[in-house]
């Protein structure tokens, strides 16, 4: 399914996806060139326009290619934000978007397609707000080019975005999700081992979740399930060698969590995201992630039921081992915190996150109803003391 060196490959599933080492180059210059593409508006943090990656990103465009930059990212996305986006856009005549690095990146890149597209208040076209059916084909082309901590967002179709009136509102639409996604193993290398086990711990979350949520959906089944079987036998690679053939299979692995979510956002998003909300410092939702999914998937563990079992196999937990404990073990590998104490969250922000998480549709999309009290269970149950470090496994 995924190519090896020197070959591409281009996967139709919610988006166009060239993935193969070294791709970046061929397939920019050849996207822009294909679809007359000239003015690109870059939408990248600072920290991802100078150095060698960012050398060979900016040599991709073809000749008379005239590119502008943005790179003000908030730590979350925001309406005004995406207004000056917009009015970039405008100004320069621009005639698509490039998301390139990071997360923020790419979903503040979404939210800024509608600010281009719309005059109206962004809230409007929320999913609150019933304006989700509004949001259409028409919307500015977007090219997302993710490292190491950019494959989250680069091939799902919603984003959240902090409001100018105050409050978030939650954007999801077939026609938010990238026009096409280049996935360049090569632009990982060099990624920190915390880097690399952050981006570990959001696949985690997305398959495990993804895979436990009620929808009938065979193809996002079996890309959850093949994450982790990549994953596993991975990570530890990338964060103590930095393997090329390991960033490739890590890079998949990301790509396809990221694509089961075709089932819908998940509990695990819903609580994440109540949580970062009452964060005083920016914490990155995959670090809550791999706090969280443990305890999640401990909720979800129902007596004879065997809808974990795949998951349990993936993981190649042994024996009788309960998924949330082999989770937990693989964590504690990680260079990542594995408690909400060791994030910063006071146990008094608890009970309002609860209440947040609950009233997200998000958390409707799982094996078992999580109510108020559920939820309040689970974070604190994530408090506590953090895990006592293991030392990183060798997986073949």
């Amino acid at each position: 399914m995924f190519a090896g060196p020197g070959r591409m490959t281009l996967i139709n599933y919610m988006t166009r996806v060239h993935f193969a080492d070294g791709v970046l180059e061929e397939a920019l210059r050849s996207e822009l060139e294909l679809n007359a593409k000239r003015r690109p508006l870059i939408i990248a943090e600072e920290g991802h326009l100078s150095g060698v990656v960012a050398d060979r990103f900016f040599s991709s465009f073809p000749i008379r290619t005239r590119a502008e930059t943005f790179s003000a990212i908030p730590h979350r996305p925001t309406e005004n934000a995406a207004r000056m986006i917009a009015r970039a856009y405008h100004a320069f005549d621009s005639d698509v978007l490039i998301a390139f690095g990071s997360n923020r990146a790419m979903d503040l890149a979404k939210i800024a397609r509608v600010a281009i597209s719309f005059d109206e208040p962004i809230a409007a076209l929320s999913n609150e707000e019933g304006g989700a059916q509004r949001i259409s084909a028409g919307l500015p082309d977007l090219y997302a080019v993710p490292g190491i901590l950019g494959f989250a967002s680069a091939v799902t179709d919603y984003t959240r975005v902090g409001l100018d009136s105050g409050g978030q509102a939650l954007f999801s639409s077939p026609h938010l999700t990238p026009t096409l996604t280049i996935c360049d193993p090569t632009l990982t290398l060099g990624a920190s081992p915390e880097e690399s086990a952050i981006a570990a711990a959001g696949i985690l979350a997305r398959a495990v979740n993804a895979y436990l949520a009620p929808g009938y959906n065979p193809p996002a089944d079996a890309m959850a399930l093949d994450s982790l079987w990549r994953a596993v036998r991975n990570v530890h690679k990338v964060v103590r060698d930095d393997d090329l053939p390991a960033r490739r299979e890590m890079m998949a692995a990301g790509l396809n969590s990221s694509l089961a979510l075709k089932k819908g956002l998940c509990a695990v998003h819903a609580i994440c995201n109540a949580v970062a909300g009452m964060a005083e410092h920016p914490i990155d939702p995959s670090v809550l992630g791999g706090v969280l999914i443990p305890e999640l998937s401990r909720t979800f563990d129902v007596p004879n039921d065997t809808r974990a079992e795949p998951l349990r196999r993936a993981l190649e937990l042994p024996g009788c081992m309960p998924l949330h404990k082999g989770l937990s073990q693989l964590i504690a590998t990680l260079p990542l915190p594995t408690t909400l104490t060791e994030l910063g969250i006071e146990p008094q922000a608890l009970p309002h996150a609860a209440e947040l998480a609950v009233r997200d549709r998000a958390i409707a999309n799982g094996p078992a109803h999580l109510d108020q009290k559920l939820v309040l269970d689970i974070l604190n149950a994530s408090q506590g003391t953090a895990i006592q470090k293991q030392p990183v496994a060798n997986k073949a």
